[in-house]
């Protein structure tokens, strides 16, 4: 069943006590009113939803879920740590092609760490910041906490964070990040799913929970933990469900799959016929299949600095020639795709997106 919105927020609260996650229980003092969408706790640790566990790590309180993706959307090399919370006697409802429909009173948490060098990722790691997307009777609302020097806690910071944090790349390239921790306001850039500003959840999808994790209990695929679990109905057998590809892993699906994949996470929020970026007749899902719309031989609505004077946001066979590959490698704020989330090149990511293009039957565009 569905909570009314005040009771399922409420009920937030009170569940600290319950379930298991495997984390320590430890002590918990929520204000007894619960959590109210229009005045939220001002400090993460009132809601009971995770707690800092030392090393630049966050573990679920007991009652909350922990979960992974197969292909996460890049934000500056940070590392995340995702949960979801459902109110008791609540179940999401199970989508094959779209995030999947939590009732009212979820509570998703994404947590942002970074090391100084990505070559040694558990070294020196530093939480950032914790966003919460709660489930309210008018949709989904947006939440960051910041985690503050001590590592101790995070406060709800509505006005958001621009972090200058010299980083280490992967391949030994030493960039500062600007790391974005956006506003209440800025989540609706990402998550906008209508005209009039409502959010929706983006990486909660089947095919991209449809992987192992590993509980406390032991390693078990997903969509059946949060079936055997009660907080999940109407899903097939992981089998017969739809997978996202690991975008870094080959045994996963093919170059152009895995590509696919990176760029419907990366991009598709917003380059989708229902996206902010619809005008652009450019889509990017994994589902589209017209060669078109993924933007082979097709030149951009508006050409200027964003294109970097190319003409066509694919050319087959030549990513130097392809706007799509210029845009994954730009910082410049004029180009730089996606334009909020990201202030460094994510060098595999724009790795594959090249390789992508380049394998594709070359031909000449008009």
């Amino acid at each position: 069943m569905r909570r009314p919105a005040a009771l399922a927020l409420a009920a937030a609260v009170a569940a600290c006590g319950g379930g298991s996650s495997g984390a320590p229980a430890g002590p918990c003092s929520p204000p007894g009113a619960g959590f109210d969408p229009d005045r939220p706790a001002q400090r993460l640790s009132e809601l009971c939803l995770v707690e800092a566990a030392g090393g630049g790590t966050v573990a679920p309180r007991p009652g909350v879920v922990p979960y992974e993706l197969n292909t996460p959307l890049f934000s500056d090399y940070a590392l995340k740590t995702r949960t979801v919370w459902l109110p008791p006697g609540t179940r999401a409802a199970y989508t094959a092609d779209a995030p999947l429909d939590l009732p009212v009173g979820a509570i998703v948490t994404k947590t942002f760490a970074l090391p100084p060098d990505l070559r040694s990722p558990t070294v020196g790691l530093r939480l950032l910041e914790t966003r919460l997307l709660v489930r309210t009777a008018q949709g989904w609302r947006g939440y960051p906490y910041l985690w503050n020097a001590a590592q101790t806690d995070a406060t709800f910071q509505p006005g958001g964070a621009v972090l200058q944090l010299p980083l280490v790349t992967p391949s030994g390239a030493a960039v500062t990040a600007s790391y974005l921790v956006p506003s209440v306001t800025q989540c609706a850039r990402c998550h906008a799913d209508t005209p009039d500003g409502g959010l929706h959840l983006l990486g909660p999808t089947a095919r991209n929970l449809n992987r192992t994790h590993a509980y406390p209990s032991g390693t078990e695929n997903q969509l059946a933990h949060w079936t055997a679990a009660g907080i999940l109905e109407g899903a097939p057998a992981p089998a017969e469900a739809p997978r996202l590809p690991v975008w870094n892993d080959p045994a996963t699906g093919t170059v152009a799959e895995r590509a696919r994949a990176w760029l419907e996470v990366n991009c598709a929020f917003c380059h989708s016929p229902g996206g902010l970026a619809r005008t652009t007749g450019l889509y990017l899902g994994t589902g589209v299949t017209d060669p078109y719309q993924l933007g082979v031989c097709k030149p951009p609505v508006a050409a200027g600095p964003g294109s970097g004077g190319l003409a066509y946001d694919v050319v087959p066979g030549d990513p130097d020639a392809s706007i799509l590959a210029y845009r994954v490698a730009a910082t410049d704020p004029v180009a730089v795709m996606p334009q909020l989330g990201r202030s460094v090149v994510s060098e595999e990511g724009l790795a594959l997106v090249r390789q992508w293009i380049a394998e594709l039957p070359a031909q000449p565009c008009p």
